[in-house]
């Protein structure tokens, strides 16, 4: 390596160096690869005004270099020097590449769909290869995109863009439509060339129906024959994602856990029938209504058998900054996440209960191992039909719900508080463009709800579920008594033994913590028509009233939080800081909309002042959406 810098720089006219370092090969090399990265080594002697070496193009070369570097340093007595100043080095540069982060690209399946029809009719053929000379700017838009990956991928790092998210898929001809609008923007998608890894749709599975036929999709997509060279070319690795915010909008919150849970199992099943390895890109939010909760908890509930020691997953801005912004904190957090991985993976108390129990059909019970029973399987089924049918007739197919969620929380006024990513509402041009629950995105839903300290997307249908199976689950010739007590001890003895279900009761249970309907009744008070009011705040009540008893029933506890103290003082002491805000928050949403039922201009400082307590109490209740 170094023979062939000193060829570069004598090539160059540039001997200096070399003459006066002839016995320093090591400070030598050291200099050269300083120059490579831009800068100037501190030296006696003087350097060239340019450099005749280029810079690094791909983190490999570095890699190489330092490599090469700390063989030296072991071979002539410098061991330490290498673990001190070397091996640091090229944990970062493998982690980091020369780019230190990929970027993801993310656009909704259903405009890529309508860019393929207009290109396709303009073109007067399906698989037209040229564009037509008129598009419409939604269209010209998404080929802009392509044309911009396409140009950054040739000035900067590949590396930097390996990924395409493909929000809302629900076919294998989504993941199509991406490859050939990246195609016609000049993209290259397949891997291999250089240190370009090409661009990998990665589809997105976000309505519950869409999880469900998640696993088929992908069996569809990676048998294709269109798609294998695409697969071999990226080593036979795929990423998908699957939403938690728009499943749990979708249907509610048990249905989406399990039904991630069980398209998570089924997604690595057919991944490894078809030779693909998996990697799950898990959307989860900072409230428990998007996926929330302890992430070491959650890591570990993941299927037995359906981790390969590789996950994303995605963190709030907010939440970034209460695990992250300190040092200690950050050290833990990952820790916390390491070791998840490594349980998950390892599986050690499934291992030590096999070896020491009789594990026999009926008789083996696995104690937070992750292994789920046929009774805990269908258990789950059930609860989660009951809660999903319940959630669509009262929250989805109620439209008084919609409107009673837009009159009584902020979310109108999330706009004005810049602390979202993407709008409140889809306004592409294939949208339905109406006032409509379809139409809003999952994060104002959740965001809004916890404003007015409802949080309806985190308990709504959980409680009606479980009285329910505990009272109609049929167990055999039983009594109504003995039913209730044989279903109860059933869903006591998966809150004891099963993590994902323990993650689901537990995440309930600090939602219904947060929640305030002394504080909602306020917000309630918002909504103009009274009688759509009172119905709905006292439906929402009512299911919250009867989810804080069926958790404390299958928990045991008394109170909320009770096995949980340090949670339970966390919210009791940050609340009283909370609740005037929200005082705050009513008076001046009743002003504006008194401003603007009058016609008048509503003023620079109330729209200032209305996002002060947004962003004052998404700050106190902490895991906000």
């Amino acid at each position: 390596m170094l023979g062939s810098y000193l060829d570069r720089l004598r090539e160059a006219g540039q001997t200096l160096l070399e003459n006066r370092l002839p016995y320093e090969s090591t400070r030598l090399l050291v200099g050269c690869i300083m120059m490579r990265l831009g800068g100037k080594p501190q030296m006696s002697i003087p350097l060239p005004a340019e450099i005749p070496l280029p810079p690094y193009t791909q983190a490999s070369e570095l890699l190489h270099d330092l490599a090469v570097l700390r063989t030296s340093l072991v071979r002539n007595h410098g061991r330490r020097l290498a673990q001190i100043h070397i091996d640091p080095l090229l944990v970062e540069v493998r982690t980091y590449g020369l780019h230190l982060h990929a970027l993801d690209i993310r656009q909704h399946a259903r405009v890529h769909t309508a860019a393929i029809h207009e290109i396709a009719e303009a073109s007067g053929a399906e698989d037209a290869l040229s564009l037509p000379p008129a598009l419409t700017p939604q269209t010209e838009e998404v080929l802009a995109t392509f044309r911009a990956i396409a140009e950054l991928k040739r000035e900067y790092v590949p590396e930097s863009l390996p990924r395409y998210v493909i929000s809302g898929a629900t076919s294998a001809q989504d993941v199509l439509n991406v490859l050939r609008l990246a195609r016609l923007g000049g993209v290259r998608v397949e891997g291999g060339e250089g240190s370009d890894p090409g661009l990998q749709p990665v589809p997105l599975f976000e309505s519950i129906e869409d999880l469900r036929n998640a696993p088929a999709i992908c069996r569809t997509l990676w048998s294709s024959e269109t798609y294998q060279p695409l697969l071999e070319s990226w080593g036979r690795r795929q990423e998908v994602m699957l939403g938690y915010s728009d499943s749990n909008k979708d249907g509610g919150m048990i249905t989406s856990t399990w039904e991630i849970w069980k398209a998570h199992r089924a997604l690595h099943q057919v991944a490894r029938e078809c030779g693909v390895t998996l990697r799950l890109f898990h959307g989860r939010g900072g409230t428990v209504g998007r996926g929330g909760g302890p992430t070491h908890r959650a890591i570990f509930a993941q299927p037995v058998g359906s981790f390969s020691g590789e996950l994303r997953i995605t963190e709030q801005g907010e939440v970034l900054n209460w695990k992250y912004s300190d040092v200690v904190l950050s050290e833990r957090n990952l820790e916390l996440m390491i070791a998840a991985s490594l349980d998950a993976l390892a599986r050690p108390d499934a291992i030590l209960q096999h070896q020491q129990s009789e594990v026999s059909a009926g008789s083996y019970l696995p104690h937070l191992t992750g292994e789920i029973l046929p009774a805990w399987e269908s258990a789950l089924d059930q609860l989660s039909e009951i809660s999903y049918a319940f959630y669509r007739r009262h929250i989805v197919g109620n439209p008084e719900t919609f409107a009673y969620f837009e009159q009584s929380t902020p979310v109108a006024e999330l706009e004005n508080a810049r602390i979202g990513s993407r709008p409140t509402k889809r306004t592409d041009a294939s949208s339905a463009r109406r006032r409509s629950m379809e139409d809003l995105r999952a994060i104002p839903w959740v965001f809004g709800w916890m404003q007015s300290r409802q949080l309806v997307p985190a308990y709504f249908g959980v409680g009606h579920a479980i009285q329910h199976f505990i009272q109609n689950n049929d167990v055999g010739n039983t009594d109504a008594t003995g039913r209730e007590a044989a279903n109860l001890a059933l869903l006591r003895s998966m809150t004891a033994n099963f993590p994902l279900f323990l993650d689901i009761i537990r995440n309930v249970e600090m939602a219904l913590a947060k929640a305030d309907f002394s504080i909602a009744r306020l917000y309630a008070e918002l909504v103009e028509d009274v009688a759509l009011r009172e119905r709905v705040y006292n439906l929402l009540y009512d299911e919250f009233e009867l989810t804080r008893r069926m958790v404390l029933a299958v928990t045991g506890q008394s109170t909320l939080l009770e096995t949980n103290p340090v949670l339970e003082r966390s919210i009791r002491l940050r609340n009283p800081y909370v609740d005037p805000m929200s005082f705050i928050q009513v008076e001046l949403l009743r002003r504006k909309r008194a401003v603007l039922k009058a016609g008048q201009p509503v003023s620079p400082e109330l729209d200032r002042a209305i996002t002060a307590t947004i962003n004052g109490i998404s700050a106190g209740l902490r895991n906000t959406g």
